[in-house]
């Protein structure tokens, strides 16, 4: 049966918008997507980049420590540092003392067994990725606003591609013609992927608009951003501090009781009383339940428990786009279905650049778009396995190390830029894509050879985190060089 005038016309103008629209926000919604898969071992990076902690994962924090935390916040709030302690979890096993220093929280790190201070380079670690991945770094309320338009247009891209392809989709999945035309292959690719993660990808853009709604929304429920300003924000009138309680185990141990057997996430010291919090790891909703201790007697106050249907649902909501609940196996199912969603993006783009080549390709704009799609699917890569490097190779004792490695993060990412669109400007854009794929390569396969050359120490204490870290960064490189082998048999261009 052919198509009807009005049905074909509704697929052409789909194909255009999932076409442009997924091309233009593609390019930044491949580093947040990449970015956000990074994330989900954020906590997990953070430690194979500090390898001076080499505390067994499940220590339970003594008493000793415990106190000595606590002190130690105290005093870094008499200094005017709105502290707050995070308490040792099976994903991260020190004890933290944290603020906000505008991008990240960063803080001291102390040994739960002794309470000692344990001395460790500095570095913002995988909390750098996250907070990439949900407001471009540093862009504040203008960049997790930008984040939330891109996820719409994500979603927008995805609808319409169903509407074009939803005719022949099942077909085209089950023949899968990777052995075809080069368009014809990474068509199916395409779809396959887009197809097979798509439930993850809506899932993904859809809680991640939600989650940060309030920054486009400003009428949006308080619910939203109260857990956020809880641990973010100081007193507006800092008022006097009181003294600390002697001992902190019997309120941790009353607090867990009242939030019904949870385990206890960090610790809120405010001037008239104390507040410990549940954990996010203690189940999906991802809440801020909390039981409140006054100063310095250890009074208990109140318990604080959210039940009403509309935050529950909203706390489901966070709690299923961060995951921080989730155990180790549901972890790599978020890490690999975000490894899938980035990419059937980055070959959205690609498909782009094949299909307009012919008629476009001797175009200034098209020849910048090369660049810029060259720097995206390859040059991020080469930046991140840089900012690795950077983490073994620069000076521990570095004054501002935390900096240098963001420095040598978008240092090289915006060399990778300028190189992908120089080669591309004279028309020779597969010189660009082959010498940014041996630099994943060679930093990919050389990660785990640093590695153990550098914290054999730490690779000793904790050779599962460092096997999978540096495991992934060899098969990216073991990606990147197959990758480079099968450009070779295409002509220069």
């Amino acid at each position: 049966m052919r198509e009807t005038p009005m049905r074909e016309t509704l697929r052409t103008r789909m194909g255009w918008l999932h076409a442009w629209v997924g091309f233009i926000c593609g390019l930044v919604l491949t580093c947040i997507c990449a970015t956000g898969t990074l994330a989900v071992f954020d906590t997990e990076i953070t430690r194979w980049m500090q390898p001076e902690i080499r505390i067994p994962t499940g220590t339970s924090p003594t008493d000793t420590a415990l106190d000595a935390a606590a002190a130690s916040v105290r005093e870094q709030q008499a200094r005017g540092v709105f502290a707050f302690l995070n308490l040792p979890s099976a994903r991260a096993p020190a004890l933290e003392i944290l603020h906000y220093d505008g991008h990240e929280f960063v803080g001291d790190m102390l040994d739960p067994r002794t309470g000692a201070l344990i001395a460790t380079r500095a570095t913002t670690g995988g909390k750098f990725f996250y907070n990439f991945h949900y407001s471009l770094r540093g862009g504040g309320t203008v960049g997790v606003g930008i984040v939330n338009i891109l996820a719409l247009g994500l979603l927008v891209a995805v609808g319409a591609g169903l509407i074009i392809h939803l005719r022949a989709l099942v077909p085209d999945i089950v023949m899968l013609r990777l052995s075809g035309s080069r368009i014809r292959a990474w068509l199916d690719a395409h779809l396959l992927a887009g197809v097979l993660f798509m439930p993850f990808t809506v899932m993904m853009a859809y809680t991640g608009i939600l989650v940060h709604a309030d920054t486009i929304l400003p009428a949006h429920l308080h619910v939203m951003t109260a857990p956020r300003a809880r641990a973010t924000a100081p007193p507006a009138q800092p008022a006097p501090l009181r003294p600390v309680m002697t001992h902190m185990r019997p309120l941790l141990d009353t607090a867990r009781a009242r939030l019904g057997g949870r385990d206890c996430g960090f610790i809120l010291f405010l001037p008239d009383r104390l507040s410990i919090s549940a954990s996010d790891a203690s189940g999906p909703f991802m809440t801020r339940d909390h039981v409140d201790f006054s100063l310095p007697d250890g009074r208990l106050l109140g318990t604080t428990v959210t039940r009403r249907p509309i935050a529950m649902t909203m706390h489901l909501i966070h709690g299923l786009h961060y995951a921080r609940f989730a155990p180790p196996s549901l972890r790599w199912l978020y890490f690999m279905s975000g490894l899938g969603a980035t990419a059937g993006i980055a070959s959205g783009l690609v498909l782009f650049l094949m299909k307009r080549r012919r008629h476009s390709g001797h175009r200034a704009e098209f020849r910048v778009a090369e660049g810029l799609t060259i720097a995206t699917i390859v040059g991020l890569p080469v930046g991140i396995l840089s900012f690795l490097w950077a983490n073994r190779m620069l000076p521990t004792g570095l004054p501002g190390r935390e900096g240098a490695e963001i420095t040598v993060f978008f240092f090289t990412w915006a060399a990778c830029a300028m190189h992908g669109t120089l080669w591309s400007g004279i028309a020779r854009p597969m010189r660009g894509w082959r010498e940014q794929l041996v630099m994943v390569a060679v930093l990919g396969c050389g990660l785990p050879v640093l590695d153990a050359t550098c914290t054999m120490a730490a690779l000793r204490a904790s050779p599962v985190l460092h096997a999978g870290i540096d495991g992934m960064a060899a098969l990216f490189g073991l990606i990147a060089l197959y990758s480079l082998v099968r450009l070779y048999r295409e002509p220069v261009g």
